[in-house]
């Protein structure tokens, strides 16, 4: 009996793989530079502070926490020398896992699959609206 090849389209390959990577790479940043964060290595948030309140609402976290009202990313970027805030770059990595592999498949989708190439766009879209909608809009949920 002969096996049965299955055909599979190459975009789903190279999402596959981009997505595979992608989230290699961002689950490794969180590990590195959580466990430094662990350790006590250059914190933005004390660690005791941080699970003393981590029942509250965000804004009221950050306020009692570190004294600071949050939004947009300045509050995150002007302190990536931080292990916890590096930490979160990897969440930030695998957040954009699924934009990378599309970015990475649509070469392959070609003009045949028009359909999937307008799915694509709205996706890009969609996810170019969620990264900056902290900063055009500040304070309409989320942050």
């Amino acid at each position: 009996m002969a096996e049965k090849q299955i055909q599979v389209d190459p975009a789903n390959l190279v999402f596959a793989k981009a997505m595979e990577v992608v989230t290699y790479i961002g689950i490794a940043v969180m590990i590195i530079f959580g466990l430094l964060y662990l350790v006590g290595i250059s914190s933005f948030v004390d660690m005791k502070s941080a699970i003393a309140h981590w029942h509250l609402p965000v804004g009221q976290f950050w306020h009692e926490v570190v004294g600071i009202h949050i939004s947009g990313y300045s509050w995150f970027l002007k302190n990536l020398s931080a292990m916890d805030c590096l930490s979160m770059v990897g969440i930030c990595i695998l957040a954009l896992a699924p934009l990378a592999a599309i970015l990475a498949a649509w070469p392959k989708v070609g003009a045949t699959h028009k359909v999937l190439v307008l799915l694509f766009l709205i996706l890009v879209v969609e996810y170019l609206f969620a990264i900056f909608k902290p900063i055009i809009l500040p304070g309409v949920g989320g942050h």
